[in-house]
């Protein structure tokens, strides 16, 4: 495992440091998922990914966009980095997330 790097804002757990150095998540790939990523809340913590249909048109094309396609940043509460993991299907997994816990509250309240 490398040292790890001074976090931005964000301040990083022991487990992103060692998932992030064992999936190979680039500093610059992490930080353009930070900024570029949407944001969507599901099972208590809140999931980042970039949809390239949402990046400003001069960016769809670049190479940081290809390289942060199906990525997904876990962040906590309190804005911390957790852990990081590749899907192929990354929005579409975080919807169908985000859903089955909206109908499983839906379903508590009832």
């Amino acid at each position: 495992m490398c040292c790890p790097v001074p976090s931005r804002v964000n301040p990083l757990t022991r487990h992103f440091i060692e998932r992030r150095s064992r999936r190979k998540l680039r500093d610059d790939v992490l930080d353009f998922i930070l900024e570029f990523g949407d944001r969507a809340r599901a099972s208590g913590i809140t999931h980042v990914t970039v949809l390239e249909r949402d990046l400003p048109a001069t960016l769809r094309d670049s190479s940081l966009a290809r390289q942060a396609r199906g990525w997904i940043v876990l962040l906590s509460d309190e804005e911390r980095l957790v852990t990081c993991y590749r899907r192929e299907d990354a929005s579409r997994f975080i919807r169908r997330k985000s859903k089955r816990r909206m109908f499983a509250e839906r379903d508590q309240r009832v």
